[in-house]
């Protein structure tokens, strides 16, 4: 029994030991085997990315705090909401400014408008369906209290 029991432990030190042995093989930094640039460029746009969020961040008009900022050889690509068209171009304005953008691909959405709360009864019908009026049954259902067995 004792051997069995050793025997198991090996086992499964030798399990961890492979794992680990693999695991080490592989890169922990999946980007840059899938990044096609030089690593100039990528400090170049990550140096972009930066200072356009600080811009936008302290912009005195509109302090963009939902705005994501990418940049891609040079190309900045904007997204998230914002209030209005007039902030959509603005952002786009002051990430213009900054030096080393090529192109600009300004993916800002406008929040939607809030709709009132309303109080709804429950129907018991699925979302999407149109609402039946209720309809009169001169028969109670086969699953009704009143029907004696």
């Amino acid at each position: 029994m004792q051997k069995i029991k050793n025997l198991a432990a090996i086992g499964r030190i030798s399990a961890v030991l492979g794992v680990a042995a693999l695991a080490g093989c592989s890169s922990t930094d999946s980007s840059s085997s899938n990044d096609q640039r030089s690593e100039g460029r990528t400090k170049d746009d990550k140096h972009i990315t930066e200072t356009v969020e600080k811009k936008l961040k302290s912009d005195p008009m509109y302090k963009f705090e939902s705005v994501h900022v990418s940049t891609f050889g040079g190309v900045v690509q904007l997204s998230g909401f914002v209030d209005n068209q007039d902030q959509s171009r603005r952002a786009e304005q002051v990430t213009r400014s900054v030096g080393g953008v090529n192109q600009i691909i300004n993916a800002l959405a406008l929040k939607p408008q809030a709709m009132p709360p309303q109080t709804l009864a429950p129907t018991g019908q699925a979302s999407g369906e149109p609402l039946a009026p209720p309809t009169a049954t001169a028969n109670p259902s086969p699953n009704s209290s009143t029907q004696k067995y």
